[in-house]
């Protein structure tokens, strides 16, 4: 028995990767839920081409997560409890997989089962639009809540994170326009540059074009955790150079460079300068260590237009440090290092009481 969870951003991609999910899984059990006017969710439970049940379901206190996340525990418990089949569980645009793991890992621990796979379904030609776009999830209409202020690029972020696989598919622009959008058929040149970005975003991922088998990646739940984890960075093939930048994805359009530095920053220095390094980033992560807060851990994160800056509280066991990734399609190294080595504290400035410093980038709200 298999249990697989797609996610996506948008419906119509999610139901391109479930028919292919089932025409290598034929008799698999897919379970998908839509959101629908009226504040109503509609469940589908289906077997191959066989509708077996369509319900709608009022929206828990108006919001559809939580709506979701506490019908599919219930009905797919009730599906591995009745069948010992592969179930395939297709999640609604802006739902979070981690919200419904939460929920759904304890249950399955108990009837001895895992859940095997947490697959991204994405059209790669869309994939940039998506982590520059400024609107809200509500107001993109992929929301059921008027506060979610979350954007498409966090959800994406997160999503990338928490995922195993990535479906690549291609959009209703691809066939709707095909004339108008030659690059974004699959092998086209924005597929192509979106699957690149992806890769560089998520190296970790199996990325599954059109037509390619689908060998379904793993899910490790710790491995999810600790990419998902605030300021973590994951690269593949870091090379560390002499001048403390690591620069990785060689010769790709897409590169992320890490950034280090030996010394506390100066607040108002860096808040300053961080403009200069997230210009023209896709994303943005890692740690910061601040001179005005050298105790707090000061965490970096950046979706497309959006920057921000969290505390993760004291720094505790782990080694005060700087330590970010930037990943863009004009990334200059040695640039963005010299940025970077303006905002340490000079030995001079070490020395003073960091209550001494302007708090220049509100950190006392912060933390």
């Amino acid at each position: 028995m298999t249990l697989i969870l797609v996610t996506s951003l948008e419906s119509h991609i999610r139901d391109k990767a479930l028919d292919s999910l089932v025409a290598s899984m034929p008799n698999a059990m897919v379970v998908r839920h839509d959101l629908l006017e009226g504040e109503r969710v509609l469940r589908r439970v289906s077997r191959g081409t066989a509708s077996l049940e369509r319900y709608e379901i009022p929206l828990e206190h108006g919001c559809l997560t939580c709506t979701v996340r506490l019908d599919v525990l219930p009905t797919v418990t009730r599906i591995l409890d009745t069948l010992p089949e592969d179930v395939i569980v297709g999640l609604p645009p802006s739902v979070n997989a981690d919200m419904v793991v939460e929920y759904l890992q304890p249950q399955l621990a108990l009837r001895g089962k895992v859940l095997d796979s947490i697959c991204l379904a994405l059209d790669p030609a869309a994939l940039e639009d998506q982590m520059w776009d400024s609107r809200t999830l509500w107001q993109a209409g992929l929301s059921s809540v008027e506060e979610d202020d979350r954007t498409a690029g966090e959800f994406l972020v997160k999503e990338i994170a928490w995922a195993d696989t990535s479906l690549m598919l291609e959009g209703l622009f691809a066939h709707l326009f095909e004339s108008e959008a030659p690059g974004c058929q699959s092998g086209g040149g924005l597929f192509l540059r979106g699957t690149q970005l992806l890769t560089e975003m998520g190296p970790h991922l199996a990325v599954i074009h059109p037509d390619e088998d689908l060998a379904l990646a793993t899910y490790e739940p710790d491995c999810a955790r600790r990419r998902a984890s605030p300021g973590a960075i994951i690269l593949r093939d870091a090379a560390e150079t002499s001048d403390g930048v690591e620069d990785t994805a060689q010769g790709r359009e897409f590169t992320t460079v890490q950034l280090h530095a030996e010394h506390p920053l100066h607040p108002g220095r860096l808040k300053d300068a961080l403009h200069r390094m997230a210009e023209g980033c896709v994303w943005l992560r890692g740690t910061f260590w601040i001179g005005s807060a050298p105790e707090t851990k000061m965490v970096l994160g950046g979706a497309g237009p959006f920057v921000w800056l969290e505390s993760q509280g004291k720094w505790g066991a782990e080694t005060a440090r700087t330590h970010i990734a930037l990943t863009s399609d004009s990334n200059d190294a040695s640039e963005l290092a010299k940025i970077l080595g303006s905002c340490e504290l000079s030995d001079a400035e070490i020395l003073r009481s960091p209550h001494t410093f302007e708090d220049a980038l509100r950190l006392t709200d912060l933390s």
